[in-house]
């Protein structure tokens, strides 16, 4: 994260500046000869350059909870986060950051199976920029609010994805960064768990932190985000209130979902390994 450059002038927390970006697209291969034929039914592709946005200006405020809203399916909103966190380069324009923008972890397949638990947590509070020593004075909170205590110093494989989950977003939220990212949902867990964590994320916002929430999810957005961006065709077609940005997309169009589960219905531990009954303290 230390590569990231931050300007702690910065009267915003994040301002867009005229930033376009090109990425790499493949696209099922067109034509009615012979060999286009056969190419489809091989189905190889053709990679071309999509702009994915042209000319984006916009300023995020410290404290702002801003969804960040695709009009169609088509129009992406990971890049935007990427952008925004500084993990990808424009072609052309400015992105400036008041504060590092952290990742909301929550994908369960960044557990390795082969360390432990409290190993687990130091190499994801490492990869977020956490210090060993930083990780140590915070560790009673995550294994507190994770529900961890019993199984701190057994292996990760025994962890059912849904407490993965717990652990990665845990660790994510102990940084106490000034600035979040997310793209999907915002909080994890069982409905138990879910209250801890929002009870959580309001302090924070309460405490003057950014937040930018990608993704399609109406009841999170409604509940937390303060402001909404609708982008189509690579602009910022709207910016508004969340309502005013759902009545534009069409509620139809945004999903309900409350986790991301499917994410992680494949099994990334070795399905030989034996797994432990254990339950969440």
């Amino acid at each position: 994260m230390a590569r990231i450059h931050c300007d702690p002038s910065l009267g915003n927390a994040l301002e867009f500046e005229d930033v376009t970006l090109t990425m790499p697209r493949r696209r099922r291969r067109k034509g009615g000869g012979r060999s286009d034929r056969l190419r489809r039914l091989a189905q190889e592709t053709s990679k071309v350059d999509e702009q994915v946005y042209g000319n984006l200006t916009f300023t995020v405020a410290p404290g702002e909870a801003v969804a960040l809203i695709g009009r169609q399916p088509k129009d992406s909103t990971v890049e935007l986060i990427r952008l925004a966190a500084g993990t990808l380069i424009p072609d052309h324009g400015h992105v400036r950051r008041r504060d590092v923008i952290l990742p909301i972890l929550r994908r369960a397949g960044l557990v390795n199976a082969k360390l432990t638990v409290r190993q687990n947590i130091f190499v994801i509070g490492i990869l977020l920029g956490l210090s060993p020593e930083q990780i140590n004075e915070r560790m009673d909170w995550i294994v507190t609010t994770a529900g961890l205590s019993r199984a701190l110093d057994s292996y990760a494989r025994a962890c059912p994805p849904e407490l993965r989950r717990r652990i990665v977003w845990t660790v994510s939220m102990a940084a106490d960064a000034k600035a979040y990212a997310t793209q999907g949902s915002l909080i994890v867990g069982d409905d138990s768990y879910r209250e801890v964590g929002w009870q959580h994320v309001e302090k924070l916002k309460e405490q003057g932190a950014t937040f930018l929430v990608a993704g399609q999810n109406a009841r999170v957005m409604e509940r937390f985000c303060t402001r909404a961006l609708v982008i189509g065709d690579g602009q910022v077609i709207l910016d508004g209130t969340v309502e005013e940005a759902l009545n534009l997309v069409g509620r139809g169009q945004v999903k309900e979902d409350e986790d991301d589960a499917a994410e992680d219905a494949v099994d990334l531990l070795d399905s030989s390994a034996e797994r432990d009954e254990w339950r969440a303290d």
